[in-house]
């Protein structure tokens, strides 16, 4: 019986260690890299593995987080009547956060 890999097991097999998956990490988030990367290498290496995959996910379908805020405020108000307070509250979400509001706005 062949047992799953750990977080762990599969950070050091996969990306060669948790500094090298928050060094590939890094570029995909963008913003100030010294506090993120103290921020980054504070969490779990499971939590870090899902960051990496959903920084992966946003980058391949928009590009950029600017361009996935602008795809769910055009879903959201097509009319284009989008109020500051809710830009505002989109661009300080997280990317997972900023991916399920995609979702539940009805994109896919």
């Amino acid at each position: 019986m062949t047992m799953k890999a750990t977080p762990f097991q599969t950070v050091k097999s996969q990306h060669g260690g948790r500094a090298a998956l928050v060094s590939k990490i890094l570029p995909l988030l963008g913003g100030e890299a010294d506090k993120a990367k103290s921020a980054l290498m504070g969490n779990a290496n499971k939590k870090l593995i899902r960051i990496y995959q959903v920084a992966q996910t946003v980058q391949k379908k928009f590009g950029t987080r600017k361009e996935l805020v602008s795809k769910i405020t055009a879903l959201r108000y097509p009319t284009g009547n989008v109020g500051d307070g809710y830009v505002k509250k989109l661009e300080e979400s997280t990317l997972k956060r900023l991916l399920d509001e995609y979702r539940q706005a009805g994109g896919k």
